[in-house]
């Protein structure tokens, strides 16, 4: 099959959230990695110890209501930061001695998401953002916080690089067409462009 995966907008979008992430984020003092909207305990338990820990879920797709053929919306994404004290328990939020909190890590993070745009995709916009605790969690020292935003897209499938009758068949769609019982039988090729 000669489906094409890196033009999808999930695929597409993680990379460039974390470049992004990176500009005030830096790799020597903060972790980043994809990680679920909800996790276990166990899961949580790990990314903690990474602190200061900055966590990118894929949240989901809001559809515009407005959209065609061509389906138009929202990647919704989600940052999930975790900081752990390193002194008294004020640090957690205003910082220790190099400067870090979650205050400063989420005031940053809110700026660096929205108004941003994504190239050849489309602008983010922060949605929301509040203080979270976990569920079985019992470190007064950890404190974790989540950023919600989203992304413009279009979900084009010229951009899946689906050629042959055996690349449409694959994906399992039914093609709902009028039977005529007095129609020629017709061959036709079906060619998608990678226009937006």
């Amino acid at each position: 099959m000669a489906l094409t995966l890196q033009h999808t907008n999930i695929r597409k979008m993680e990379p460039l959230i974390t470049e992004r992430l990176r500009l005030a984020f830096p790799e020597k003092t903060f972790a980043i990695e994809r990680v679920p909207q909800v996790m276990t305990v166990k899961e949580f338990e790990r990314l903690a110890r990474l602190s200061p820990f900055i966590g990118i879920a894929w949240v989901g797709f809001r559809a515009d209501a407005s959209s065609g053929r061509l389906l138009a919306g929202r990647m919704l994404w989600r940052l999930i930061l975790i900081f752990k004290a390193s002194s008294g328990l004020e640090t957690r939020f205003k910082g220790d001695v190099k400067g870090i909190g979650l205050d400063a890590m989420g005031d940053v993070a809110i700026a660096l998401m929205h108004g941003w745009t994504l190239p050849d995709t489309g602008s983010a916009s922060v949605t929301g953002a509040n203080s979270v605790i976990a569920d079985g969690w019992s470190d007064e020292a950890v404190v974790i916080a989540q950023v919600d935003f989203e992304i413009q897209c279009t979900a084009h499938p010229g951009k899946l690089d689906l050629i042959t009758p055996d690349d449409f068949r694959a994906l399992s769609i039914d093609w709902m067409v009028e039977p005529d019982p007095d129609a020629v039988p017709v061959s036709d090729t079906l060619t998608l462009d990678d226009a937006p």
